[in-house]
């Protein structure tokens, strides 16, 4: 098979949509061997090549550890091809399903390194202005050494103030509540998606799992601003910091919703394992 660049030499399929798939290929360049993705989407209409562009134009633009690369793009047969970086470790869906009876799911010291990963990507697409608006643990890449990587920019957008953001887009067990019901939002999103993942890696299931459509999702969400969410099993093994972080992503008012920039400085345990994983990174850039 001829993925339309001669460098490029598919592997396998990682996985695919309704718009195209997702290849595991070799990439042979100055004779050097690299394995990496390249996502393919077969382009049938105007407005989806221009969402296209750009998902391809806000990638390009980001450079930090914990997101993934992006290496380049092209156009074949009617597809457009996006080249990036493979994280060969699969992603946190992939681990807290290997762990799904055990509890936690993610151990304390692997939900730490998570977590950190999370929020240092988040941080920096935040100070972009760059909305992610599909956080999910699909979408979390797990690279060599089990680095985190953000991925998939699909329906990211670049956010203004001047162009609020109404658009109900994302993965509805991580919608929050402002995106469900189609009014404005901006990075609070985000956090709220941020802290389902959370209570995800340690309870092995969504907090809303029993919602089988939006309108379910709803009634739950209410339920949970009512009532709150149930954060104990946080508690018991990650500590009271983050089972009250949790509680202050998942605010139903996107208004009293913790910011990314305040989760880092809640509470001191969380400062200061923040800025070990912060200053890690050697080629950190802002």
């Amino acid at each position: 098979m001829s993925i339309g660049d001669s460098s490029l030499h598919p592997v396998c399929v990682l996985g695919g949509g309704r718009f195209g798939h997702v290849y595991l290929c070799k990439s042979i360049l100055n004779g050097v061997l690299e394995y990496v993705c390249v996502k393919r989407i077969q382009v049938r209409q105007p407005k989806l090549e221009i969402k296209m562009m750009d998902e391809i134009y806000i990638i390009s633009q980001l450079k930090h550890p914990n997101i993934v690369r992006f290496i380049r793009a092209f156009v074949f047969e009617s597809s457009i091809n996006i080249v990036m970086e493979y994280a060969s470790n699969g992603t946190v869906r992939d681990a807290i399903n290997n762990n799904i009876n055990l509890r936690p799911s993610i151990s304390k010291r692997f939900f730490n390194s998570l977590v950190f990963g999370i929020i240092l990507g988040l941080e920096y697409l935040h100070i972009r202005h760059i909305i992610h608006r599909d956080l999910k643990p699909e979408n979390i890449l797990l690279a060599g050494g089990n680095k985190i990587k953000i991925a998939d920019f699909g329906i990211s957008t670049i956010h203004s103030s001047n162009k609020p953001t109404h658009s109900p887009v994302g993965t509805y067990l991580y919608m929050a509540p402002e995106v469900m019901l189609g009014e404005k939002h901006g990075f609070k999103s985000d956090i709220w998606a941020l802290g389902c993942i959370l209570y995800e890696m340690c309870n092995g299931e969504s907090p809303f799992k029993n919602a089988k459509n939006l309108f379910d999702l709803k009634y739950l969400i209410q339920s949970s601003a009512k009532y709150g969410i149930n954060t104990c099993s946080i508690s018991t093994y990650y500590g009271d910091e983050w089972a009250c972080l949790c509680e202050k992503m998942m605010n139903v008012n996107p208004n009293k919703r913790i910011s990314i920039f305040s989760i880092v400085t809640h509470d001191p345990k969380v400062a200061i394992s923040f800025y070990n994983n912060y200053f890690k990174y050697s080629n950190f850039t802002i």
